[in-house]
């Protein structure tokens, strides 16, 4: 009986392969794929995603960036994996060394800046041509709740610390309608800002300067009133980067170049920060 079981199995396997390989016999469509694999030649295979390729190409991958930005081309060409975000890469133009007093082409919106008396958001008054014993003075504009502007507060206090000692006067100038002296108050005591902030109640001082954003810094020449210098503090915080440390200082160069009896090139930066509404500005 066994004989006869095993017999008859065997002539079914034998009549199932003659099936299989007959050129009338149909095939099913799970049958195809592999047996197009195995008749193609090695050479003829699809091309290998990158991120497969990659460690096979390389020997040696001890001195390679394996951090996730790194690793984000490869991850993204793997199937079902979203790409990473592009990383935020500095401009080229960032590794050369700038001088602050020429770095563009940019004309000031004014050359010199008028008189004015405002107080700050405690009630003291200041009037700018009054500070004549200054060596320079720095203004900066000021608008309650601006990110960059809270980020750069370090860079501030700094900047205070190393030069008001040497004869520089800080001031910012507040022209947003919408913030009141006691709300710019508690924000300047939260951050432990000693840098009076003035209250342009009618935007009558800060319209006419021409400035476009808060942080906006203006390096000016007392005496003649001249505006040496408007843009930026430095490098260090823009939108989408925040670096450790900047790697230009550019109001902090110009100040060096005064107080030292250089001569400055009056010179502008595109800033980078909150947005400035002014109500009677054209356009």
């Amino acid at each position: 009986m066994l004989a006869r079981i095993l017999s008859t199995t065997a002539v079914s396997a034998l009549t199932l392969a003659i099936a299989a390989c007959s050129p009338s016999a149909p095939t099913t469509a799970a049958a195809e794929p592999a047996t197009q694999v195995a008749a193609t030649p090695a050479t003829e295979a699809q091309p290998v995603s990158m991120a497969a390729a990659a460690p096979a190409a390389t020997a040696d991958m001890s001195g390679m960036d394996h951090s996730a930005n790194a690793m984000a081309p490869a991850e993204a060409a793997r199937p079902g994996v979203a790409p990473a975000p592009a990383p935020v890469v500095a401009p080229i133009e960032d590794k050369q060394p700038v001088n602050a007093a020429a770095v563009t082409g940019h004309t000031l919106p004014i050359d010199k800046i008028k008189n004015f008396k405002l107080a700050d958001q405690n009630g003291k008054l200041y009037e700018l041509y009054k500070m004549t014993d200054a060596k320079a003075i720095v203004l900066t504009m000021h608008t309650k709740g601006c990110p960059i502007g809270q980020q750069l507060q370090p860079d501030f206090k700094d900047m205070q610390a190393k030069y008001e000692a040497k004869g520089v006067k800080f001031l910012m100038l507040n022209s947003n309608l919408y913030d009141t002296p006691k709300a710019i108050a508690e924000e300047v005591k939260s951050f432990g800002s000693t840098i009076p902030v003035l209250k342009d109640t009618d935007q009558s001082v800060g319209e006419p300067l021409g400035v476009e954003r808060a942080t906006e810094t203006l390096v000016i020449q007392p005496g003649t009133w001249k505006i040496l210098y408007q843009g930026p503090i430095n490098d260090r915080v823009t939108y989408g980067r925040a670096r450790a440390r900047a790697e230009h200082e550019y109001a902090g160069e110009v100040l060096d170049a005064m107080l030292t009896g250089k001569s400055v090139t009056p010179s502008y930066i595109a800033p980078e920060g909150c947005i400035l509404v002014f109500d009677n500005r054209k356009s």
